[in-house]
């Protein structure tokens, strides 16, 4: 049985959701672990009892998975850099997942991962799709973001155990914080923006 997984209303990103929903497993009651959606330009820190999910389309999804720390997290990200008045704008301390810039070290921080954890977070990277049919280099975004998350990642030493990046297809992406693993699906139909 082929499994088909379709783009989510924007109404499911809401900032402003609830704890979480029980994850929908096959076979399985409403009984399960927290399922908290990352909208766009956000950034969560799951518990070990919860799953992070995010529908990725141009966005790129980083996610942290630090077994010694017993978290996770995910931050969904919309854009590569964050221009210099955006950075003066920020407030220090917010965390902040619009740009790839800003998501990685905001995760790091609120995971409380040291340097010495480093070598410990297992990173895992999806999204940046060309959800955009033209051939402007303004309209790919999904390649900037990729190539942003590559370069952030690889300027701290942290290392990719899993990735799936662009194409022309979104994905979901799902970090199970008990269990310490994840999932990438493929979008079956293209998401439009």
């Amino acid at each position: 049985m082929e499994t088909r997984i379709y783009a989510m209303p924007s109404s499911a990103y809401a900032a402003d959701a609830p704890r979480g929903v029980p994850c929908a497993k096959a076979g399985a009651d409403s009984s399960g672990p927290l399922c908290h959606q990352v909208g766009m330009g956000q950034l969560k820190i799951g518990a070990p009892t919860e799953q992070l999910q995010a529908v990725l389309g141009s966005c790129v999804g980083i996610a942290f998975i630090w077994r010694k720390g017993d978290c996770c997290a995910l931050a969904h990200c919309l854009l590569p850099e964050a221009p210099p008045a955006s950075r003066s704008r920020t407030p220090l301390g917010t965390p902040a997942a619009r740009y790839v810039s800003e998501a990685v070290p905001a995760l790091l921080r609120m995971m409380g991962v040291s340097q010495a954890d480093y070598p410990d977070i297992e990173v895992i990277l999806a999204g940046g799709a060309n959800m955009f049919s033209g051939r402007s280099s303004r309209l790919q975004v999904g390649q900037q973001n990729v190539a942003a998350a590559q370069k952030y990642l690889h300027h701290l030493g942290l290392n990719v155990r899993y990735c799936r990046l662009g194409g022309k297809l979104g994905r979901t992406m799902r970090i199970d914080c008990a269990e310490h693993s994840y999932a990438v699906n493929d979008i079956i139909q293209p998401l439009h923006h």
